[in-house]
C-alpha cells in the first residue's frame, strides 16, 4: 500500500452501531499506520468521535440527499485506497460506487453489491456478534478479524460524580426492548442504599425515567442532560451498567465496563450482546413462540401480554469491582 493511503469507512445508522464500527477502524490504523483514515457517521454523534486517538478524519452526514450531495463533492477529490460501506442500504451504497476507488467493500445485501470489487457475506447466526461482521469487511484488505484490544473509547473529559456508582439505561427507541419499570424498580429496591445510581436516557426519557429514582435514596435522573462526550465519562467510571439492548451496551463495551443488558423482544443470537469482561445476558429462561417478533423490536407487544418482558428472571446486583484499564 502507498506510505498516504487513505480509507474510507461508512456508517450512517444508529449511535449503537456506529460504536461497533470501531474495532474495524483500529484494524485498520493497525494494518496501515501511516494511512489517512476517514470515517462517514450522522451529524449527531460528530462530538464522540472527533477527538479519537486513532486519528480519524471525521465527516457527517445529516441524513438528506443535499448532504448527500456536499459528501460526493467533498470525497471525489481524493482518490480512495478502499472504501468499505458498514451497511445494507442503497444510499450509502451508492455514494461508495460513486467515489473513485481502488477497492470497494460492502455486504452482499447491499442492493448495489454487484457493482463493488468485494463482497461479504452478511449473517445472522449465533455466536457471530456484530463486531465479528464488521470486521469481516476488513478480509478483502488482509486486516485481522480480531477485535482490537480494549478499550475502543476514550473518554476525553471528566465528570464530578458520587462514587461509587452504577448506571441504569432503562430505555430503547423500540418499547419491546424495554423491560417493564416494575422489574427495575423491584432492582432498585435491592441495590445498597450507600450505592449511587445515575438514570439515563435521551432527553424525551426524562419524564419517564423520574418515576424510578423514587426506588432508591442516592438515585439521580440524567436523561438528556448528558452531552455524549459526558456521558462516556460517566459510563467509564461506574461499577457496572444495567442497561437493555440499546447503544449503551456497546458503549459500555467500548469502554470495557462490565454490564449486564436485559434482552426482551430481540435475542442475544442476532449478535448484540455486551462484550466488556465480567458481563452478562439476562432474559427469560422459557423458550417463546413469539420470540423474536424482529430485529428491532416492535412498539407494541404483538401479542399484547409482553412475556418477554414479565417473565424476566430477577436481577442481582454484582458486589465484585470490575477491571479498569489504565
Amino acid at each position: 500500500m502507498a506510505t498516504m493511503a487513505r480509507f474510507l469507512v461508512i456508517q450512517t445508522a444508529f449511535l449503537g452501531d456506529a460504536v461497533l464500527t470501531l474495532p474495524l477502524l483500529g484494524r485498520l490504523r493497525a494494518a496501515f499506520p501511516s494511512a489517512e483514515l476517514h470515517w462517514i457517521v450522522r451529524s449527531d454523534f460528530q462530538e464522540l468521535f472527533a477527538h479519537h486517538p486513532w486519528e480519524i478524519r471525521i465527516w457527517t452526514w445529516d441524513k438528506s440527499w443535499g448532504g448527500w450531495l456536499r459528501l460526493y463533492r467533498e470525497l471525489r477529490q481524493d482518490r480512495w485506497e478502499a472504501i468499505l460501506v458498514v451497511q445494507r442500504f442503497f444510499r450509502m451504497g451508492l455514494l461508495g460506487l460513486s467515489l473513485p476507488a481502488k477497492h470497494r467493500i460492502t455486504y452482499d445485501k447491499n442492493p448495489l453489491s454487484f457493482a463493488y470489487t468485494h463482497r461479504v457475506r452478511h449473517e445472522f447466526r449465533a455466536g457471530l456478534h456484530e463486531v465479528g461482521r464488521v470486521l469481516a469487511l476488513g478480509s478483502p484488505l488482509g486486516v485481522s478479524p480480531e477485535p482490537p484490544p480494549l478499550p475502543w473509547l476514550c473518554p476525553t473529559l471528566r465528570l464530578e460524580v458520587q462514587k461509587p456508582y452504577i448506571v441504569l439505561s432503562p430505555t430503547s427507541r423500540w418499547p419491546t426492548k424495554e423491560a417493564p419499570w416494575s422489574y427495575w424498580a423491584d432492582f432498585l429496591r435491592s441495590l445498597p442504599p450507600s450505592l449511587h445510581v445515575y438514570v439515563t436516557g435521551l432527553k424525551g426519557d426524562r419524564d419517564r425515567v423520574e418515576p424510578l429514582c423514587r426506588y432508591h435514596p442516592r438515585a439521580a435522573n440524567v436523561a438528556g442532560q448528558l452531552s455524549l462526550p459526558e456521558l462516556v465519562a460517566l459510563v467509564a467510571g461506574a461499577h457496572r451498567v444495567y442497561t437493555v439492548d440499546s447503544a449503551m451496551t456497546h458503549i459500555a463495551s467500548a469502554l470495557g465496563v462490565p454490564t449486564t443488558t436485559v434482552f426482551c423482544s430481540t435475542i442475544p443470537a442476532f449478535g448484540f450482546g455486551p462484550l466488556a469482561p465480567h458481563s452478562e445476558i439476562v432474559e427469560v429462561k422459557e423458550p417463546l413462540a413469539c420470540r423474536p417478533c424482529g430485529l428491532h423490536g416492535k412498539v407494541k407487544c404483538p401479542i399484547g401480554s409482553f412475556p418477554c418482558g414479565y417473565k424476566l428472571p430477577k436481577l442481582e446486583f454484582r458486589e465484585s469491582y470490575r477491571e479498569v484499564f489504565q
